[in-house]
């Protein structure tokens, strides 16, 4: 096992190295980002050229790359042009606590309702229970995050009010201003009512995904022979399904929740310009759409590095999970 995961951490190196270098290849087709300052007649054109050669665009695209690359490992992540005066660290390091708080939360819930109810979906298929949850399931993978976020939004911020005549939930935003000194607990109950909407329209989203793969994988185990042999020795029903079944019908889950977690730096962009959340996928649209490269760059190596090794964490899992398969 050591020596699989020394050969796929090594193996890493380059396939993340080429990614970037597509990826900054494909930014580099982008408009000059500089262009709006050209037009700009309060400017001088030499401040624009001092900032164009400062910042490498005087260069062909791969010596730029190699440029930012080498900054990058030394911990420059060079300006943001997207927030000027501000480095791509600084902007990068104020959206991504905010993207774990709101998708980490989300990830949780989502996987503790959807797996239950995908077993139980399972074990009672062609029930009621069956029927209702794959009815909600595919109502959540169906239902556009935009408009369930706005319907959202009519009802708890519009339509419902609380006694003092204030919306019963805030419609968007992450923090009630001036609460950002404040202590811990009244902060903590702060965030928690700005996050009650947007972590309802994700989990949603997410868990009829969930829900279905777990109903497949968990039909699919259950009528094994080893299966129908554990029922015919007289092993109760609630050991066959959480201790035999259960263990084998979680390996393909395991590469579903594992190639999902990237998502929890990535964020969601949708998501998060509706309810107005300052998060990495906002924050990446952003970016893109003003050729803000460095801040760009930074959010997609970071969700690279992680899909990358989280498939080495899947397979890593699948080992554990499943005695039978070895890596050598």
């Amino acid at each position: 096992m050591r020596d699989y995961i020394i050969r796929r951490v090594l193996g890493m190196i380059p396939l993340i190295l080429i990614v970037m270098i597509v990826s900054f290849g494909i930014f580099s087709l982008v408009p000059n980002p500089f262009a709006a300052l050209i037009e700009n007649p309060r400017i001088k054109k030499a401040d624009i050229q001092r900032l164009i050669k400062a910042w490498g665009f005087d260069l062909p695209w791969y010596l730029r790359f190699f440029k930012w690359f080498s900054g990058v490992i030394r911990g420059d992540w060079g300006p943001s042009l997207l927030y000027p005066g501000s480095t791509a660290r600084d902007v990068i390091s104020r959206a991504l606590p905010v993207t774990v708080r709101l998708m980490g939360i989300e990830f949780l819930v989502s996987i503790a309702i959807a797996l239950p109810i995908g077993i139980i979906s399972a074990v009672k298929q062609y029930s009621v229970t069956d029927y209702v949850v794959t009815v909600i399931s595919f109502l959540g993978m169906s239902m556009p995050t935009f408009w369930f976020g706005l319907l959202m939004m009519m009802l708890f911020s519009v339509v419902l009010k609380r006694p003092s005549g204030m919306p019963l939930l805030p419609a968007g935003g992450f923090i009630t201003p001036g609460l950002e000194e404040a202590p811990f607990w009244a902060k903590l109950g702060d965030r928690a009512q700005y996050l009650v909407m947007p972590v309802v329209v994700l989990a949603f989203s997410s868990l009829g995904g969930y829900a279905r793969y777990m109903r497949s994988s968990m039909l699919e185990v259950i009528r094994q022979d080893y299966i129908r042999t554990a029922r015919a020795k007289g092993v109760p029903e609630r050991s066959v399904i959480y201790k035999h079944a259960l263990r084998n019908a979680m390996i393909p889950i395991v590469t579903l929740i594992a190639l999902s977690v990237p998502g929890i730096v990535g964020g969601a962009a949708i998501t998060e310009t509706i309810f107005n959340i300052p998060g990495m996928g906002s924050l990446i649209i952003q970016a893109e759409t003003k050729a803000d490269y460095p801040t760009a760059m930074i959010g997609l190596m970071l969700s690279s590095v992680l899909v990358i090794a989280f498939n080495l964490v899947a397979d890593i899992v699948y080992a554990w999970v499943d005695p039978r398969i070895k890596y050598s």
